[in-house]
């Protein structure tokens, strides 16, 4: 459809339109005449202005110019919308919008903004005044550092910064200065003359990495910039902890000497590195020791122009950092620093505005010679600048987001510190992967061999005092570098721990816990994660990627009770989840191979790959996860089918596809028979089969309720239909919690609720009712009450709830109480919390009654099924539908919050995957 239905200017009762996915280019004048319009939406429509008469739509409470599949070219929020008062969801993702205007005070009823995959660089102090206001969502905007990292943390966190800037700003004219190189090529030479510090003959190799700062004045530019120079140690075994470390805005040194040529030098590996964290780094080439006793630089710069880009590659430049001659001139030195000076100045982050008491605070910090502070010396600075404690707990969360400084508020161990000097901590890290002795035992080190390495008193003043040992360890296991193994013979407390990077090399001949054929009544399925670069599409490598799925993932292991069966080297593992699911994981050059056992092995299959995709999506900004199935051919074959364009082939009805190496043509049906993508959703099968499912899951809760052992339940002890229906449970509820993923940042997303009048479902009309809500911890998966103990009602509250509500959340709130009907048998059996008998049969009876509630409040059953559709289960499509229902989750997060800021004592935590989940403080250490 190219033009607007003229049709339509005769429904003057018209309420929702959607018009989305067409190709019309003009909104016409009339549309201000639909005065009871209530809903527009437009989205992916060749619409570049909005006309001024829109704001005849008294009644627009829901604005929709953005779509998944692409937004229209606005290029900003029209003007006229600032009359729309009524407005309460307004949508433009993808618009091409640069800014926010600050008339958006003027929409007082908005509720949820959300402007995704735009170029917004900043965010207005105006949203402040929409009190109403309670979800923005700016992903995909190339925001200034601390306004991300404020958002990354939830709206209130963003709400605490913006107050805090309008009450005094000052301009930031610094960024990090990044030496990059092999080893002993002169890096911290380097650097020292970038300083203007005297040459120190035989300057010691750098163990981890050092900060020293550089300060250079553009010329023309107004002030001067202060780069924190960042030298990295170059030994290949610390390349995984570098990376931690890179981030913008930054500017690279990558250093080579010409001595032992560019090869040597790995100056294209450097490059690759930094690309794949940092897509949109600069950096100089810069050849060292380049004098005329020397060998002359020689590197193809039009090579490394055609694979990096000039955009990133800007200049090459040769230098001699020893003085030279009489004159004791440091040849080159002078041209590189101007040069890294105008590089400095066109950051786009260069002058951007932070609280001024923010900065001051920093500044303090900085000065300090402590490595470290306690958390409370830390919230005394602040508040000498004149910080509230709730202010300075956000400057400290968002300062740690920016690299500025660590801390881990949610680690026990670590909360109560502050790391200051993240070289410090580097240099503790690179001690333990230097270590012949660890390397020799395969990566195992136990605690008393650590002290030793960080007390050794031939270090010196590198020596680390006992006190910080465990805070060590701890750090190593939040940067992914090792995990505390489990020793049934207790080592006398003397803990040991793990050290992927230092596991055996070599693939074993018979692979521990893997048998060459699948046990009977098990499924086997497999995909392959590509790891591919989003510039080229060519196969790349994620560095260190393997090391820390070893970590990530040890909560598997086979030796997860008893390290002695556990089965890994530094390119597999073997895998088993709590169900009974073994899985195979090798590194097949640069991707990642997934192989899963199980009566139902599509559960496990689904939860790895969202691990790898998530690792590489967000650690590797440069690369991307491609889900790949394997060729059938019964003669063997090497080829691959993207899971992607096979379900395009599908919708476009092609029942086959050609592999690309084999040639031979395969059903698209049984290609997909190995990716959880194409299966129905286990939430809506199970629902769909309910009663039948209850009775299966009910045998299930008397089995391992009779099974329990110290360790929990033995779900390995039932039979394969057994486990097949508890994964299928496990992952229907994940993909529903995942759903709502951006949500729990505000609140908790597991909750029950019943209606308080005995005849709700019989009442007629009614304006608002009264319901009582009880909160559920995310990880045990029961009410808050069971946990506490009845006589304790925190997270139990009374609400006045409006029937426009009610209505609006029903789909959500059904498919809700079906999901927690069916994974309380399981949670319940399996919690470490004892759940008494006639407590289960209250929950259960709470649950059925909010269903039928939900369910009598639907104008249609087709609501609900959108919420089930077919989808990856590593990839829940955010449909408009969900969108819409988390706008009505965070509405009850705001009525919650009224009467219980605390949400009944749960705790907000992080799990491995930087999402919130909130969880009953007894379980707060397991995450």
């Amino acid at each position: 459809m190219r033009e607007f239905p003229v049709v339509l200017r005769n429904l003057k009762n018209l309420r929702r339109l959607n018009l989305f996915s067409n190709d019309i280019s003009v909104i016409p004048d009339w549309i201000g005449e639909l005065s009871n319009l209530e809903d527009f939406a437009f989205g992916n429509n060749p619409i570049s202005d909005v006309p001024e008469s829109i704001k005849g739509l008294t009644s627009l409470t829901i604005v929709d110019a953005g779509d998944s599949a692409g937004g229209c070219p606005l290029g900003g929020l029209p003007p006229a919308l600032r009359h729309c008062v009524t407005l309460q969801d307004l949508m433009a993702e993808q618009c091409e919008i640069t800014l926010i205007p600050d008339w958006i005070e003027d929409l007082k009823d908005l509720s949820s903004l959300s402007l995704a995959n735009n170029l917004i660089t900043d965010v207005p102090s105006a949203l402040l005044k929409l009190k109403k206001l309670g979800s923005v969502d700016l992903a995909q905007n190339p925001l200034i550092p601390e306004v991300q990292a404020a958002l990354e943390e939830g709206w209130n966190s963003l709400k605490r910064y913006l107050k805090a800037r309008g009450e005094g700003r000052i301009s930031l004219h610094e960024a990090k200065l990044i030496l990059v190189g092999e080893g002993e090529v002169g890096k911290s030479c380097l650097l020292r003359a970038l300083r203007n510090e005297p040459w120190i003959e035989g300057n010691p190799t750098t163990h981890g990495i050092e900060i020293k700062s550089v300060s250079v004045k553009p010329k023309g530019y107004p002030v001067q910039i202060t780069l924190n120079g960042w030298d990295f140690g170059g030994q290949r075994v610390y390349r995984p902890t570098h990376q931690l470390f890179f981030s913008s805005p930054a500017i690279y040194l990558v250093v080579w000497k010409p001595r032992e040529g560019p090869q040597q030098g790995l100056v294209s590996e450097w490059l690759t590195l930094i690309k794949h964290r940092e897509p949109d780094a600069k950096v100089l080439i810069v050849a060292t020791h380049g004098g005329p006793k020397e060998r002359q630089p020689d590197i193809d710069r039009q090579e490394l122009w055609d694979r990096f880009g000039k955009s990133m590659i800007v200049d090459f430049f040769s230098v001699d950092s020893r003085p030279q001659g009489r004159t004791g001139r440091q040849r080159g030195i002078r041209e590189l620093l101007a040069a890294v000076g105008e590089l400095a100045r066109s950051l786009p982050e260069m002058g951007r505005e932070v609280p001024s008491r923010w900065d001051a605070t920093r500044k303090s910090l900085q000065s300090s010679k402590d490595p470290y502070l306690p958390l409370k010396e830390v919230l005394r600075i602040a508040a000498s600048h004149g910080m509230s404690s709730d202010e300075a707990m956000e400057f400290v969360r968002i300062s740690h987001r920016l690299g500025h400084l660590i801390h881990y508020q949610h680690d026990p161990l670590l909360r109560d510190i502050v790391v200051l000097k993240p070289d410090w901590l580097a240099t503790a890290v690179s001690y333990v992967l230097d270590d012949a002795a660890i390397r020799a035992s395969q990566g195992l080190v136990t605690f008393e061999r650590l002290a030793r390495l960080w007390n050794d008193p031939r270090r010196g003043r590198n020596r680390y005092p006992p006190e910080l040992h465990p805070i060590f360890l701890r750090l190593m296991e939040r940067f992914d570098l090792s995990y505390r193994i489990a020793d049934p013979t207790g080592q006398n407390g003397n803990s040991t721990s793990l050290i992927a990077q230092l596991v055996p090399d070599l693939r074993p001949e018979l692979v521990r816990g893997w048998d060459l054929v699948p046990q009977e009544g098990d499924q086997q399925q497999a995909q392959i994660c590509r790891i591919v670069d989003n510039r080229t599409g060519q196969s790349a490598p994620a560095e260190g990627l393997f090391y820390q799925l070893i970590v990530r993932l040890h909560k598997y292991s086979l030796g997860r009770r008893d390290h002695a069966y556990s089965s890994h080297w530094q390119r597999g593992m073997v895998l088993e989840d709590d169900y009974g699911a073994r899985a195979l994981l090798e590194n097949l050059g640069n991707d990642v191979k997934i192989t899963v056992r199980s009566p139902y092995p599509e559960r496990f299959l689904a939860a790895l790959t969202y691990e790898v995709k998530w690792l590489v999506d967000s650690f590797w900004a440069g690369l991307r996860c491609d889900v790949m199935v394997p060729c059938l051919n019964p003669e063997g074959c090497a080829g691959l089918f993207e899971v992607r364009n096979l379900l395009e082939n599908k919708r476009r009805g092609h029942p086959q596809q050609p592999c690309s190496v084999c040639n031979e043509w395969q059903r698209i049906d049984l290609l997909l028979n190995n990716a959880p993508a194409d299966k129905p959703g286990p939430l809506a099968e199970l629902l769909d089969n309910s009663k039948e499912v209850m009775r299966q899951l009910s045998s299930v809760r008397d089995q391992i309720t009779s099974q329990r052992t110290e360790m929990g339940a033995r779900f390995d002890r039932l039979d394969a239909s057994d486990r097949e229906i508890v994964s299928k449970v496990d992952a229907g509820f994940t993909g529903l919690m995942r759903a709502f993923v951006d949500e729990a940042r505000e609140g908790p997303r597991l909750f029950s609720f019943e209606p308080m009048e005995p005849n709700f479902l019989g009442r007629p009309k009614w304006m608002s009712s009264r319901f009582r809500v009880t909160l559920w911890c995310e990880h045990s998966r029961v009410p808050l009450p069971v946990i506490n103990g009845a006589d304790d009602r925190s997270g139990v509250y009374e609400l006045d709830v409006p029937r426009e509500w009610l209505i609006k959340a029903a789909p959500y709130l059904k498919v809700l109480s079906g999901a927690l009907s069916l994974i309380i048998p399981v949670a319940a059996a399996a919690s470490k919390v004892a759940v008494p008998e006639d407590t289960y049969k209250a929950i259960e009876k709470q649950i059925g009654l909010a269903e039928k509630c939900a369910t009598s409040l639907l104008r249609g059953a087709g609501e609900v099924g959108e919420w089930l559709t077919t989808g990856d289960v590593f990839e829940v499509p955010q449909a408009n539908l969900m969108r819409a229902k988390g706008a009505d989750l965070r509405q009850l997060h705001v009525w919650l919050s009224e009467k219980d800021p605390g949400f009944g004592g749960l705790v907000r935590v992080q799990n491995k995957r930087q999402e919130f989940v909130w969880v009953h403080p007894k379980f707060e250490g397991e995450f």
